[in-house]
């Protein structure tokens, strides 16, 4: 390994990318914010200040501050106690309008149609006290559930705690306090991109490969996702060589683009490229600017991002993207909001998979689930790892660490 090394400090975070990068990492992380769907305004129901719109607060104490070993989830699980006074209203406390939130938005409402409960979304515009206000207003007019992802996770807690004690699910990307948290665990995350890095070396390039790794460190939970990638790559023995392995200036196409510059003037001889899709996508920028990209290189990204999908469809150097079923996610959210409104057990863990997309037939199938995730939530153990259970009944057993 070279003597190249992550920077910890002084990184430009591109709102975008940091949302992708972030959005499975971990409590605390900024997020940026979608487009109101529904008005706050909009429904009936009184405030009554619980969150409940009348239901009496219950009691729950700090729920589960450890991390615990948890089962499979089971569909079906028996229904208990029905939430009595709680109104069918889910709450989506949006930050930003990108078109990653668009479809996470689109499909809790399309869920929450098809089970009968209002939908309701403001937007924060990455203010934490227009967050933090909004997310009152939902709870003074009263809702059933709250989607919510990190923006400010300390000044969120407190509301996100509140919701549950009134009865309502809380349904959050990353954070706690919840009662279902979509995670990811990223060491399998990074493993996966590393082996299927090794199993091109060894089978396409007699296992002698020049490998660049781009790492996200200054995000700490991706520390794990970091050594997964280079874990897995490792299996491809002694002559697959990380000749760099560093973290851009910048979480941007061109923090992507200039570090690969520079290492190419010490490794001219790069074939293997690793990281997000963001960063690598700059990396072949730099390549075809230097005349070096060349289609038996290997290039991997996470994210799924639609340009590096663009590129693997070419055939050229871009060959692979992990991406996550955020539309999916939500779906479920909405689901998971009307399940817990009738008594029914939900997961209290969602734990993303990362799939792998490697040719234009598994883009195009990964597209068409997006796009009608009602059919795709029936299978939709392919996408997700579901963990735990928790009912309405049981909700002082919520998370209260970052699964």
């Amino acid at each position: 390994m070279s003597e190249d090394t992550a920077r910890g400090r002084g990184h430009n975070f591109n709102r975008r990318d940091l949302l992708r990068l972030s959005a499975l990492a971990g409590a605390g992380a900024i997020f940026a914010p979608v487009l109101s769907a529904c008005s706050v305004d909009s429904g009936t129901g009184s405030g009554s200040g619980s969150g409940s719109g009348g239901a009496s607060p219950k009691v729950i104490g700090n729920g589960l501050t450890e991390k615990k070993q948890l089962t499979p989830f089971q569909f079906g699980g028996a229904a208990g106690e029905v939430p009595a006074g709680v109104p069918k209203r889910i709450a989506w406390a949006n930050t930003s309008d990108a078109e990653f939130f668009l479809q996470i938005t689109r499909s809790i409402e399309t869920a929450a149609k098809a089970r009968g409960l209002e939908f309701v979304t403001a937007i924060a515009n990455d203010d934490s006290a227009k967050n933090v206000e909004q997310i009152e207003t939902f709870l003074q007019r009263g809702i059933g559930a709250l989607c919510i992802q990190p923006l400010d996770a300390n000044a969120q807690a407190p509301l996100m705690k509140r919701a549950i004690e009134a009865g309502a699910a809380v349904l959050s990307l990353v954070t706690p306090p919840s009662t279902s948290q979509a995670v990811a665990d990223q060491y399998k995350v990074g493993n996966a991109q590393g082996m299927a890095a090794a199993k091109y070396i060894t089978e396409k390039m007699g296992g002698n490969a020049n490998v660049v790794y781009f790492n996200t460190d200054t995000i700490e939970v991706l520390k794990a996702r970091h050594q997964g990638a280079l874990d897995g790559i490792k299996t491809a023995g002694a002559g697959a060589k990380i000749v760099s392995d560093i973290q851009p200036a910048a979480i941007t196409q061109d923090g992507g683009f200039k570090a690969m510059n520079t290492i190419l003037q010490q490794h001219p001889d790069v074939n293997v490229i690793v990281g997000g899709d963001t960063y690598c996508l700059g990396a072949l920028s730099a390549l075809q600017a230097a005349g070096k990209a060349r289609p038996d290189m290997y290039l991997s990204g996470i994210d799924g991002d639609e340009q590096a999908l663009a590129e693997i469809r070419k055939g050229g150097a871009y060959k692979a993207s992990f991406a996550f079923a955020y539309p999916l996610m939500g779906y479920a959210w909405g689901q998971f909001a009307a399940d817990w409104l009738e008594g029914k057990p939900i997961p209290q863990v969602m734990q993303f998979n990362a799939i792998e997309l490697n040719s234009a037939e598994t883009i195009d199938k990964y597209q068409a689930d997006m796009k009608a995730v009602d059919e795709t939530w029936k299978n939709s153990a392919t996408y997700f790892t579901m963990l735990g259970s928790i009912r309405y009944q049981d909700r002082e057993q919520f998370i209260n660490y970052a699964a």
